[in-house]
This record gives C-alpha cells, structure tokens and sequence, in this order.
C-alpha cells in the first residue's frame, strides 16, 4: 500500500536529510578520531623526547664524573697521563656503555653525520676548552645559520676546536690582583687596564666592587651609588661569587664583559672573547712537586733541624747549595756582588743556636750572598746559583720544583707563564714588550723547560729583579680546570651544553661552578665535533 504524504516533493526532502545528519555524523567522528590520534602523536613524542632528555642528562652526569677522575688522577699523579688542559682524543666522542669505561670512538671525520645516522644513536659527549659567545643559537651574529653553505665554509676555515680542559691557572686572578692594589696603590687599576675592553671607569669599579673598605677610588664608587640607583643594591666588598656578577659593577657594559662579536670566526679564542676568557675566581694549585708529594718547607723546623734539613736537600741539590739555603735560613741574604767565600768554607755546626730567618722568595738565592756576623767570622758567602751560569739555574729550577716557602698545602691566584694570554701576562709583568717576549719564546721552549718559571731568566726575557718581583705570582702548573662538555647524537635531537669549573687543588675534587649553556645554542655543527 503506497502512503502520500499529501505534501508534493516533502518526502523526498525527508529521505536527503538523513543522508546529510549520517554524513556529519561520519565527519565528526572522523575528526574525533583525528584529533585524538594527533593527541596521542603528540603526547608520544613528548614522552619521546623527555626520554631523550633524561638519557642525556645521565650523560652528562657520566660526562662530569669522568672529569673529576682524570684531574683528581692527572693532580695525585702527575707524571701519569698528559694534562688535561692539553688537547686530547680522550675529550672528543667519548661513550659510555653498560659495565665498561669511557671508550674512544673510531675516526669517523671522513664521513658526514648524515651517512652514519642510519644506525648510530649513541650518546657521545666532548669538552671543548672554549667556544666563542659571540655565536650563539646556531645562528651567527648576522643572521647566517651554521647550517647553511656559507657558515659550513667559515667553520672549515677556523682553527680547530681545542677539546680539553682550561688550566684556570692561565687566567687573572681577581684576589691576585686586589692583593697587587693593597701592596702597590693604582698597580691594581694598571693590571685591569690591559684586558681587552677595560676602561679606568670599569677597573676602579670593580676593585672598589672586591674591596672590603667603603672608600670609592678616582673613577669607581661605592655603596653610596648603588643605592641611589632605581633599584638599589650593594656592592660586593668582597669576591664576587661568580664572575658574571661584574655587570652589576658601575661602568661595565655586556660588550665589554662578553667581548665583541666577531662574524669571521665559529670558534673560541682566548684573544677574541671577553672577560671570562681573561679573569677568574678559582684558579689554584697544590703545593706539591712533579710527583705529587709535597714539597720541602725550607722554612719548617727550629734551628736543631737545620742538618736534616741540609741532609734532605743535598739528596737533590750540591752540597754547597744546600748549605747556602741553610747558611740564608740563619743570617738572611742581600743582593751585594762583592767577592766572598763559598758556603762549604763554613761549618755552620760551630755556629751553635740561633734566630732563624723566613726566606720569602725562592729567587733571593740567585745573585745574593749571606753576610756572617763578626761573632762568627764576618765572612760573606756567595750563592753557587748565578745568572752567568746557566748550569747553576738548572739547579734553581730543582729547588723550584722541590721545595717551597709556603706552609698552605693549596697555592692560589698564581698565573701559569706557560698559558697565559699576552692581555694576562701584560697585567702581570706591568711591560708591554716583556709579555710579547713570553708569548713568542714559548713556542720554543721543549718539555723540560717548561716545567719551571726559570726560561724566562735564563734566556733573557726578564730581567732578575723583575722575576723576584713577579716570582711569588708566576708558575708553570694549576689544578683547577674548566671546560664546556657537549651532549649529543650524531642522530641529531636534543643536545646539552654545560660549562664546568672542576677543583683539584684540595685533597676532595669537586665541580666548584656550573653554568647551563644549552638554551644559548650550539655555535658549531656535530661534524665539527668529530673531526680529528
């Protein structure tokens, strides 16, 4: 039976419309659906990428430790294994797997990260000693990322990366230099003033920032002038916790601080960055010699010890050199050239007990003499060490190593000639052209040489009052490192970048400092890390 629905063309309207209600129906589940999956693709690669991150920060927990091993080893033991300030493949794609120790990843600089990221998603990390700040971001300063074809080529033509840890011993000690400023007002200023940058505004700035007193100096300023300021705060007086905290100081900027840029180059250099290439707040060195046992304290002991202390060191030195050190301990020694006898002409046990005198600076037995008082002889005894003998000075670079005037196990703020930058090394001998002297001879010097300060007397950069005036300041070691260590995949993915300052100066090695520099970028491609 045929029903009408007396309506011409209705019913035909009715049937069309359950059609479109099915077909939205169908659409909105459709996208329900979607929009579900695109939550849970979402949600997967996030507990993805979490999953990588906390591998990665396994790493470079890993990446920490192994650090603090090799300096605590590279300080106990030093003839053991190479510094870690040098660069080394023990500091490039390293990986750590399951039981076993810091492996050395095969040289893979002929291939391409792209060509073994098929199967390689190893955690690897590597320290670099710097990279420059002024490329942050993986983007340089003008805009070019280090991804393209432009930036591939200027990273091709910049040095090398140094992987390895700083010897913070290469930098200026901000307490070297307050000490500098109370020995000899404006020496202080004059140091500061040759770092890259430094103005007088900024150098009196930070040392009335480091001081203790509240007297502003010509061009710096006190607390009187931070809490005049819109949000006032006060000044140090004292070091600085950490060395960023000197852009609070009056007068420096975050150019000067950072250093300029410089789009020419993808990598650090001590010469192109800033100040936290230049100054710094840890470096120290253990009171121990090229053993790691600690060294003869020439001052210990009442004047009864004085032949055991001369036993000791003729297990070293001549006997004639160790009875002046002796001979210096009882009377003191001046710098008179008049002619006089040698020490083994004296039985300093006729001498019987006496005051005993501190030698302050291992260098005031060069070119000296003692002078016997007229109780026992009036003598005067030359030093067997001359600076016309330069066999002589093979001897003081012994005693450099042996023996020390320090009671402190832990020497600090001492600047290592052999590190140093020229900037560094103009602060410290106050001369221009004696720096530059430093920087050129010590390309030349060999192994040996390089293990005491004596180079710089003995060819004739400096002159012998200049080394015993910068001898207490100067040395050729430090046990206190920094270094950026750099997570990453040749995958690609997520990476993390961090800054370490790692102690071994004291008996308990520790990191001292940290600074998470992963949200300023990777200033240089993973093929740069891998090159050899």
């Amino acid at each position: 039976m045929r029903i009408s629905c007396g309506v011409p063309g209705l019913c035909r309207q009715r049937r069309g419309s359950v059609l479109v209600v099915v077909l939205v129906l169908v659409v909105m589940i459709a996208l329900a659906g979607f929009g579900f999956l695109a939550e849970m693709t979402t949600e997967y690669e996030a507990a993805r990428i979490n999953g990588d991150l906390l591998q990665a920060q396994q790493m470079m927990a890993s990446a920490e430790t192994y650090l603090l091993a090799i300096t605590e080893q590279q300080a106990s033991n030093p003839t053991d294994d190479e510094s870690p300030d040098q660069s080394s493949d023990r500091f490039q794609a390293q990986s750590l797997f399951a039981g076993q120790s810091p492996v050395e990843v095969p040289d893979r600089s002929a291939l391409t990260v792209d060509a073994q990221s098929v199967t390689d998603d190893v955690w690897r990390f590597c320290v670099v000693a710097d990279l420059n700040e002024s490329v942050t971001n993986s983007q340089r300063s003008d805009g070019i990322d280090v991804e393209t074809d432009n930036a591939m080529s200027l990273e091709a033509e910049a040095p090398p990366l140094r992987f390895g840890l700083r010897n913070e011993s290469s930098l200026l000690n901000l307490s070297t230099v307050l000490r500098w400023d109370a020995a000899e007002s404006g020496r202080g200023r004059r140091a500061l003033l040759q770092l890259a940058g430094m103005t007088d505004e900024a150098a009196d700035g930070i040392l009335d920032w480091i001081d203790t007193d509240d007297e502003p100096r010509e061009f710096g300023a006190e607390t009187e002038h931070y809490l005049r300021l819109n949000r006032p705060y006060r000044p140090r007086n004292g070091l600085p916790e950490t060395l960023e905290e000197l852009l609070f100081v009056k007068g420096v900027t975050r150019d000067m601080f950072f250093g300029s840029v410089d789009t020419t180059l993808l990598f650090g250099d001590a010469t192109q960055g800033g100040w936290p290439q230049q100054l710094t707040l840890y470096s120290a060195e253990r009171n121990s010699d090229s053993t790691g046992l600690p060294r003869i304290n020439v001052n210990n002991g009442s004047a009864a010890e004085l032949p055991d202390l001369e036993q000791r060191l003729q297990s070293f030195v001549s006997e004639d050199l160790a009875r002046y050190i002796v001979l210096a301990r009882m009377f003191g020694t001046s710098y008179s050239t008049e002619v006089g006898v040698g020490p083994l002409q004296v039985d300093v046990n006729t001498f019987g007990a006496s005051t005993l005198l501190p030698i302050t600076n291992l260098s005031d037995l060069v070119d000296s003499s003692v002078q016997l008082p007229a109780a026992v002889g009036g003598q005067r005894i030359n030093s067997p060490l001359k600076t016309a003998d330069p066999t002589s000075l093979q001897s003081f670079a012994l005693l450099e190593n042996r023996i020390t005037t320090e009671s402190a196990a832990v020497l600090s703020g001492r600047v290592n000639v052999n590190l140093a930058t020229e900037d560094v090394l103009r602060a410290l001998t106050d001369d221009p052209a004696v720096a530059s002297q430093i920087v050129q001879q010590r390309q030349t010097i060999d192994g040996t040489e390089r293990r005491s300060t004596m180079w710089l007397l003995s060819r004739q950069i400096v002159d012998l009052p200049m080394y015993r005036r910068i001898f207490p300041d100067i040395t050729t070691g430090g046990h206190v490192y920094s270094g950026e260590i750099i997570v990453y995949r040749r995958i690609g993915g997520p990476f993390l970048r961090r800054k370490v300052t790692i102690d071994a100066a004291n008996q308990s090695v520790g990191r001292v400092n940290w600074i998470d520099k992963t949200v300023q970028g990777l200033p240089v491609s993973l093929n740069a890390l891998e090159l050899k």
